[in-house]
């Protein structure tokens, strides 16, 4: 899989530079119909070399050894089994293989646009760190990318740093409650008293002591969150998310709420977790997840990556279906999602990053689905093309 698309970028970037041979042109058009989004660019045949050009300008520079080193960073951090490894690397190479032909192997058909229209998505820009710190006297803290604060509720006093709440600092004092609020367009990195540290995703909230007492370190969330738990045989961690109770010892694992209305998905990467909803109880190892909900709790094998790429800085969409795709990105970019068609139940395929312009998401999408998605007054709106 890896392989052929490191291929199919290859003999895009050719056939960029009209250098492909006639074998090469019959391998980019058998490979076009195992990868239909390669298609646009053999449909347009006939354009010439400066309308590709202008079609290739529209993306930024691109640092090619950055990007794969990103790729060996992600990778190692990365532990599961052989099967998990092979799937990072084809997405990997899916991501190095966007990076080699200027965007990609999701080719990206651009629409004459007014100054006009590109004005309207100008102001659009992707999230940031950020987030509001409520404390135990209701006093709000906003929390910014690059921002340095210092905080005092109580006895307890702390400092962000490099955009990170630390309260490992906070020891024997009295405790107490605080909320983390992470908005739409925002995610933010904390680290509890006791080590325990935990990425909020946008549009996402955490409940939490400033300091751990009694016999259990107990937390509440809303939204998407990842946790990556400090090891205290003596002190169960246990985290609350809307009736249903994810108790943990030393264990890294995603839980999110956005996904599916009433339901929670837990995903576990590492350890053992023990899940429970109302009566019922369920114990899984890493590699597998739960879909949690009224009707009980459902166990089945996981994809690692939907639980890691978000917080390393891409959409992920393996296995997704195009609506809660255009969520996330609604989520991201802090905009209202308009659905103007019906949508299909497929899933899809790919990855892109958070980084990226929300004109540039709206390409990739709309080479790789078979809607127009584009963005009008903070709206994403798709309809049928």
């Amino acid at each position: 899989m890896d392989q052929q698309q490191i291929r199919s970028a290859e003999l895009v970037a050719k056939y960029l530079k009209n250098t492909l041979s006639s074998e090469e042109t019959k391998e980019l058009e058998l490979l076009s119909e195992k990868f239909p989004h390669l298609k646009s660019w053999l449909e347009d045949s006939d354009q010439s070399m400066a309308q590709i050009n202008s079609r290739i300008s529209k993306y930024p520079p691109l640092d090619l050894e950055k990007d794969w080193q990103d790729i060996l960073t992600r990778r190692k951090s990365v532990r599961n089994t052989a099967k998990s490894m092979r799937k990072w690397w084809a997405i990997a190479a899916s991501i190095l293989a966007i990076s080699i032909v200027g965007a990609g192997l999701f080719a990206i058909r651009y629409d004459q646009k007014s100054s006009i229209e590109e004005n309207h998505t100008a102001a659009i820009l992707p999230g940031t760190d950020n987030a509001v710190l409520t404390l135990s006297d209701g006093a709000k803290i906003v929390l910014e990318a690059g921002g340095s604060h210092t905080i005092v509720d109580g006895d307890v006093q702390l400092q962000t740093v490099n955009d990170m709440l630390d309260y490992r600092s906070v020891k024997h004092t009295e405790s107490q409650r605080h909320v983390l609020q992470v908005p739409l367009g925002g995610t933010y990195h904390i680290q509890l008293s006791d080590g325990t540290k935990i990425w909020l995703n946008a549009d996402s909230e955490l409940d939490f002591p400033s300091f751990f007492t009694g016999n259990e370190r107990r937390v509440k969330i809303r939204g998407e969150a990842y946790f990556e738990i400090a090891k205290d045989a003596s002190k169960p961690f246990k985290v609350d998310i809307h009736g249903t109770e994810v108790e943990a010892l030393g264990t890294a694992f995603n839980i999110n709420t956005h996904l599916y209305s009433g339901k929670i998905k837990t995903i576990l990467t590492e350890g053992k977790i023990k899940v429970t909803n109302g009566a019922e109880s369920k114990i899984i190892n890493a590699g597998y997840e739960t879909i949690s909900s009224m009707s009980g709790i459902e166990v089945k094998q996981a994809d690692i990556e939907e639980a890691l790429a978000w917080k390393e800085g891409y959409f992920y969409f393996n296995s997704k279906r195009i609506k809660e795709v255009l969520e996330d990105i609604a989520r991201w970019y802090q905009l209202d999602l308009d659905i103007l068609t019906p949508l299909a139940d497929k899933k899809y395929m790919g990855g892109i990053k958070k980084s990226a312009s929300i004109d540039k998401v709206c390409a990739i999408l709309n080479d790789l689905t078979p809607y127009e998605v584009l963005v009008d007054n903070r709206k994403l709106i798709i309809k049928q093309k």
